[in-house]
């Protein structure tokens, strides 16, 4: 006889929304028709890239 426990019934925590005052970018607005872009920081590149799943990766 096996044991069946019972499903957890926690509920999903809703989306949080970003604060007003924090500044939002489209990424279609960045992007362009581009794949990648370059992000300059503190003297740094950084590469912002859309992978064909739709996903962005950040690397130095």
């Amino acid at each position: 006889m096996s044991r069946t426990e019972p499903l957890s019934t926690a509920p999903t925590p809703a989306p949080q929304r970003p604060p007003a005052n924090v500044p939002q970018f489209d990424s279609h607005a960045l992007f362009g028709a581009a794949r990648e872009l370059l992000i300059r920081h503190d003297g740094a590149l950084y590469h912002l890239r859309l992978t064909r799943a739709g996903k962005l990766i950040l690397t130095k």
